[in-house]
């Protein structure tokens, strides 16, 4: 189990990733020498154009099946400035609303990544205790061995907690993606998706433009800015620099819990394809999405982390 918590910091090589890049939440996790389970030549294969993934895999025979749509909108003015209408994959935005999926992924996120570093000492561990308190027999009071023991005040602890222990745990693949698909669906259901161009057209750096702009379009006090790249404008980054409630995340990073945290989830152009052609993979892959993740299974490549790592906050176990 010492060891064991060290996985909490190597679950990026899954098919989505659950980790946070620039928010509050955590630090960036992603490592570009892991190897993704899935495969680069699967999702190149995938088409390019938002129209043609959009129809991608789409049962057209389905009178029930909607074609969702959303507009294209531009950031180089303060008023909302509707570029295009493009379509949607209904594979991913119109996908049943799961509240138990949410719940499943919200309380892993949530419980992976906690480490108990509790340790109540034993009888045997804690100090002094080694004489007898009083004679066996002659002075009338209950015979005792020890002030250590656990039936006293200020003795050992008997069956407590012995640190450190992890409550990390994984979901199935399955699980995560239609977690992914559930939030995005109400996300564009709720009005609450905004989908921009480029982040390269906001004019300005100066977070009060920011801030009038995501007043006037009604995005609310929390917004999340998504693009495909880690790297992103330098406009956008110093809009956001002063703001805690305007956060950026990679497209690779995004998840359920930063979702569901922020009010308006905006996405670049670049992002959306990103996105759909990431998903769309993953869920019509040949392998099968119930696979196991087991901590032996990655345990050579848990323990090449750690060793290198320098924390002066938590020192890992090794």
């Amino acid at each position: 189990l010492s060891q064991k918590h060290l996985m909490c910091r190597s679950i990026y090589n899954l098919p989505n990733c659950v980790f946070i890049s620039s928010t509050s939440d955590s630090k960036p996790n992603l490592h570009h020498s892991h190897k993704s389970s899935c495969n680069n030549d699967s999702i190149n294969l995938l088409p390019n154009s938002l129209q043609s993934l959009a129809e991608w895999r789409v049962d057209k025979r389905n009178k029930f099946c909607v074609q969702p749509e959303a507009w294209l909108t531009s950031l180089n003015k303060v008023e909302e400035t509707r570029v295009d209408l493009i379509p949607l994959n209904p594979t991913i935005f119109r996908v049943f609303p799961r509240i138990d999926i949410l719940h499943q992924n919200i309380v892993w996120q949530l419980n992976y990544r906690s480490v108990s570093f509790i340790k109540a000492l034993t009888r045997a561990e804690m100090p002094g205790g080694g004489r007898k308190p009083w004679p066996q027999k002659g002075t009338g009071r209950a015979r005792h061995g020890s002030i250590r023991s656990p039936i006293w005040i200020r003795g050992g602890i008997s069956h407590g907690a012995r640190g450190p222990r992890t409550r990390f745990y994984m979901l199935p693949d399955s699980v995560r993606l239609q977690g992914l698909c559930v939030a995005l669906t109400i996300k564009h259901i709720q009005d609450d998706l905004v989908i921009v161009d480029s982040f390269d057209s906001l004019p300005s750096g100066e977070p009060k433009y920011l801030e009038e702009l995501a007043e006037c379009r009604n995005w609310g006090f929390s917004v999340l800015f998504v693009d495909v790249t880690d790297t992103a404008p330098v406009n956008l980054f110093m809009a956001t620099s002063e703001n805690v409630a305007f956060n950026i995340i990679p497209a690779y990073g995004l998840n359920c819990f930063s979702m569901l945290k922020h009010e308006t989830l905006v996405l670049s152009k670049d992002a959306l394809i990103y996105l759909q052609k990431r998903i769309l993979a993953q869920l019509y892959r040949a392998e099968s999405l119930q696979k196991k993740y087991k901590y032996m299974d990655n345990k050579e490549i848990l323990m090449a982390e750690g060793e290198h790592d320098e924390d002066e906050f938590m020192t890992p176990f090794v």
